[in-house]
């Protein structure tokens, strides 16, 4: 009896959905309409409820709430590298961090380009490697790098440089990639990849707070990448290292659910990059290694 009870309550305690099956799934592997190679973003649009993706092969894919395609369009560069981001900003058009060629890239939802900004460097307005897009409630918009110059820079709406915050390093306020950015008010939240946390600062560049350790207990991470927020102001984090999903309390950085483990199968996940949280609550997780798109409530 002390066996079924002790199982219980563990079960209770991380929801027991490592091992859950997926509401959906979208996309499968290939290089034609809904189909992908190593998807590695996604980013949900609340103007009309669609989603982008971004893939290796450099492809940004419109699909909608059930996850069909819609058009797509590729990046103009990708033979040095492709992008590793994608956001749709308050204006309802998408911006591609151009990670490998220094940019921020600016689209309609149709993929006509619209305005970039940027070029190779590490100065203000300049980019080593630019991984994420994010916006406040101010209009500013601010940029992650990586690449031993890992910091955000914020911007303008037309992309002027304002001010910046963060540098490399492994100590309060520093980073080792910063992936995925995430804003709520005043706050920004910041997966800090490779030092397997998450930094939170103010929107004005001040240092607040650092959430998990590395590992892969509940509040632990290995190789946060992707990061959203769901309706009930939680963090949902997706972990490359973990290959897992998790619920996240904002405040305390106790983590509330997980869902998947590795593998092939329906439930499971292989090097995922990216999560989106749409309207309806779902969480979609860009399974990377699988070439699928997996479709979750926790």
């Amino acid at each position: 009896m002390y066996t079924i009870f002790a199982i219980t309550t563990l079960c209770l305690a991380v929801s027991c959905d490592e091992s859950s099956r997926p509401d959906d799934v979208w996309l499968s592997g290939g290089v034609g309409p809904a189909r992908v190679v190593y998807p590695r973003a996604i980013a949900f649009s609340e103007t009309d409820g669609t989603f982008f993706v971004v893939d290796r092969l450099a492809r940004v894919q419109h699909i909608n709430a059930d996850g069909q395609f819609l058009n797509e369009w590729r990046m103009p560069d990708f033979l040095t590298g492709k992008p590793v981001g994608i956001s749709v900003g308050p204006d309802g058009n998408v911006y591609v961090p151009d990670t490998h060629y220094h940019r921020v890239m600016v689209y309609t939802p149709m993929g006509q380009l619209i305005r970039q900004w940027g070029e190779a460097g590490r100065g203000p307005g300049q980019f080593v490697f630019p991984t994420d897009v994010a916006f406040d409630e101010r209009g500013r918009v601010f940029v992650s790098e990586y690449g031993d110059n890992d910091r955000v820079q914020v911007f303008d709406g037309a992309g002027a440089y304002l001010y910046e915050f963060g540098r490399f390093g492994q100590g309060e306020g520093e980073f080792s990639r910063p992936q995925s950015i995430v804003i709520e008010g005043g706050l920004v939240y910041i997966t800090d990849a490779c030092n397997h946390r998450i930094v939170v600062f103010t929107t004005d560049g001040k240092f607040l707070r650092t959430l998990g350790s590395v590992g892969s207990g509940l509040g632990q991470f290995r190789f946060p990448y992707g990061l959203d927020m769901d309706h009930q102001g939680n963090l949902i984090v997706c972990e490359f290292g973990n290959n897992r999903i998790q619920r996240i309390d904002k405040a305390t950085g106790q983590g509330l659910a997980v869902w998947g483990s590795a593998g092939h199968e329906e439930g499971q996940l292989a090097y995922p990059w990216g999560v989106a949280v749409d309207r309806r609550g779902r969480v979609v997780a860009v399974d990377a290694g699988n070439n699928r798109l997996q479709v979750l409530k926790f």
